[in-house]
């Protein structure tokens, strides 16, 4: 009797007992219950915003009057725009100079902290890099203000001082400001990314370093063979979370250069900012938005698809 309760009138011959499927309704209930907040939040600061901008890219916006539909005029106009074409440069220049230093170094000084033996030593260091990456970028960016500066900055004290050479103009050269910049970004954050190479190079088992130790490898040897093969995982969240910042830097931007000297310092989303906040250009900066929003989204899709052999989604 029981068999041909459960056995009949379901695919493969299998139905599920009633009394099970409705815990399971409830569980499904309560679930939505508690996710709905999330989703209600994403949905409305997420999904809408994007939502707005799309809209916003084929249109002509006037708050105060008609809003004609233009097709894509918007990003006609984007695309012959000289300075959105150089702000798309200098965010692909800037990311490929911060992403990978920033990686290596974050990797180098992870290991640094997890090769020492005392657990409180290790916790004091991780403090010690972490909590540049929790101050406010604001703050950051005018400490480095001062470092940068052209008459009494630290930086030209030691360029004078030590190399005997003359100041300069670190934020003021189409050569050296986005390079400062960068510097500056690779030097000021590098802790969120510490502490989580120190929490994936706690999970490989010593017995692996052990091993490639008798095997005679060396320091960068055991690392390249042991380390990076083990640590895949981690590095693909690093890798795509930095570039996704790289590419949507604008405090320093906004604080230090305002996108000059002539251009040279000029992002996308500085572009959008400086579009829609002096120029009135909602539909272009609109636009811009949602070329970001591409840009980021495609390299995103590219970094899953080259890490896909080795890490398990």
């Amino acid at each position: 009797m029981i068999r041909r309760r459960l056995l009949s009138g379901m695919p493969g011959g299998i139905r599920i007992p009633r009394r099970r499927s409705k815990l399971s309704a409830r569980e499904n209930r309560w679930g939505w219950f508690f996710i709905l907040p999330f989703v209600s939040l994403f949905t409305v600061f997420g999904l809408l915003p994007i939502g707005i901008a799309g809209w916003l890219s084929f249109v002509d916006w006037h708050p105060l009057a008609t809003t004609p539909f233009v097709a894509f005029r918007n990003y006609q106009a984007l695309l012959a725009n000289a300075a959105f074409r150089k702000a798309i440069w200098n965010s692909f220049y800037y990311a490929v100079m911060t992403v990978p230093a920033g990686i290596a170094l974050a990797l180098f000084i992870a290991i640094l902290i997890h090769s020492l033996r005392s657990g409180a030593a290790k916790s004091l260091w991780q403090a010690v890099f972490y909590l540049p990456g929790v101050v406010s970028g604001i703050a950051v960016a005018i400490i480095w203000r001062f470092m940068f500066d052209y008459e009494h900055g630290l930086l030209n004290y030691f360029v004078t001082s030590l190399f005997g050479i003359e100041r300069v103009a670190w934020l003021g050269n189409v050569h050296t400001a986005l390079p400062s910049l960068a510097l500056m970004a690779l030097l000021s954050s590098p802790g969120g990314a510490v502490i989580i190479f120190v929490a994936a190079l706690g999970g490989i088992p010593k017995d692996l370093y052990e091993a490639a130790e008798l095997d005679g490898a060396g320091f960068w040897r055991r690392h390249s063979a042991v380390t990076l093969p083990l640590i895949v995982p981690s590095f693909l969240y690093i890798f795509v979370m930095s570039t996704l910042g790289a590419m949507q830097v604008f405090v320093p931007i906004w604080l230090l250069t305002r996108g000059g000297p002539v251009y040279s310092t000029m992002t996308v989303a500085y572009f959008i900012y400086n579009q829609l906040m002096y120029y009135n250009n909602a539909g272009t900066a609109a636009a811009g938005g949602v070329v970001l929003l591409a840009l980021t989204v495609g390299f995103t899709i590219l970094q899953f698809r080259a890490f896909a052999q080795v890490v398990e989604f």
